[in-house]
């Protein structure tokens, strides 16, 4: 533990990481450092001591530092750890349980995704997507959302690829049923419960976690850059091929 608590300590300093995420976009002189970074020579001479020491960047041929493959490694695991940090309180709250370790581990590639606090406005936002749907849209809920039914059947009248994931406790029969089972472009699979609610289009991705007491009130997590919408869609996969597919009756 003694190397992790010694690089710790040096990506603790907020001067040392700037200087790392500036050498990340380009190798540059201790000058250019110093006067980008709006630090003294002095400070940024042992600041970049420091970095060398633990073998976060190295000086090159040129005279430049730059990040050394190390540390390209150790900022790539920062971002998850700003991420987290970023929703402290989200996460004190939310249960992550329910989602595989991979996905825990992948947890950094949300992080220009956004925190939906308000259930109505997430709503909104949410059915603003939906509309907005041009190939595919992919829904995993713990219950039908009647008010998203008339969105998806509009889109499903044309070549469209419509998947749906409920509790098998929530299937009705075709004659009673929202989306039926038979119904051209759409798919339904269930699984024995569902505890997290994944909507993935692709324009925009979002998902709900249950509380601490495995409830869900609809704030959400959202966001449409591709690595936010990939881990979504990946995560929404992983259900789908768990889940059992519903025959058409």
């Amino acid at each position: 533990m003694e190397k992790l608590n010694q690089l710790l300590f040096e990506l603790a300093s907020p001067d040392r990481t700037k200087i790392l995420f500036q050498l990340q976009k380009e190798p540059l002189k201790l000058s250019h450092i110093s006067r980008k970074l709006d630090l003294t020579v002095t400070e940024t001479t042992r600041h970049l001591k420091r970095l060398t020491d633990v073998k976060l960047i190295i000086k090159n041929a040129k005279g430049l530092f730059e990040v050394t493959q190390y540390g390209e490694l150790a900022l790539s695991l920062l971002s998850p750890l700003d991420f987290l940090t970023n929703h402290q309180n989200y996460f004190l709250e939310y249960d992550v349980s329910p989602l595989p370790s991979e996905f825990i581990s992948r947890i950094g590639e949300l992080k220009n995704g956004e925190l939906g606090t308000d259930i109505l406005s997430n709503l909104e936002y949410t059915e603003n997507q939906l509309r907005k749907a041009e190939k595919f849209i992919w829904i995993q809920t713990n219950q039908v959302m009647q008010n998203m039914i008339s969105i998806v059947y509009e889109k499903i009248k044309k070549p469209f690829d419509f998947r749906f994931i409920s509790p098998q406790e929530i299937i009705p029969p075709d004659n009673e049923a929202p989306i039926p089972t038979s119904m051209p472009n759409s798919e339904k699979r269930t699984l024995p419960k569902v505890e997290v609610i994944i909507i993935v289009t692709d324009k925009a991705a979002g998902f709900c976690l249950p509380q601490k007491n495995g409830q869900i009130d609809y704030r959400n997590m959202h966001g449409q850059d591709e690595s936010f919408k990939k881990w979504c869609k990946d995560l929404f996969i992983h259900y789908w091929n768990n889940a059992k597919p519903v025959l058409p009756r």
